[in-house]
């Protein structure tokens, strides 16, 4: 079984370009917003709903990065990246793609 990996280290999708440039801007330096967001969407899609249980890993990266991305950095930035609130970002990203795709 070959090991999974998780990165947001993706092309942001041109629909979330203002949006992510935003946040981005509104964040201080050193906010690890990235690395919050990214631990948040391998919690999300570890407790994934059952129709989108036969998404690896990277599909559901793909899934969020169309889907979810500003919306889990808007969060951890209200959060100040604190991995402390990985569930409370995870949460955010399910509950947004669900919105979407159900």
């Amino acid at each position: 079984m070959t090991a999974q990996v998780a990165t947001l280290d993706r092309q942001v999708p041109p629909h979330h370009r203002e949006a992510v440039s935003r946040i981005l801007a509104a964040a201080p330096p050193g906010i690890p917003i990235h690395a919050l967001v990214n631990s948040a969407t391998i919690a999300a899609w570890a407790l994934r709903p059952d129709d989108l249980r036969s998404l690896t890993l990277g599909q559901y990266t793909d899934l969020v990065m169309a889907a979810a991305f500003p919306v889990g950095l808007r969060i951890a930035l209200r959060h100040r990246g604190d991995r402390r609130h990985i569930r409370t970002v995870a949460d955010e990203i399910t509950r947004h793609i669900a919105l979407h795709f159900n």
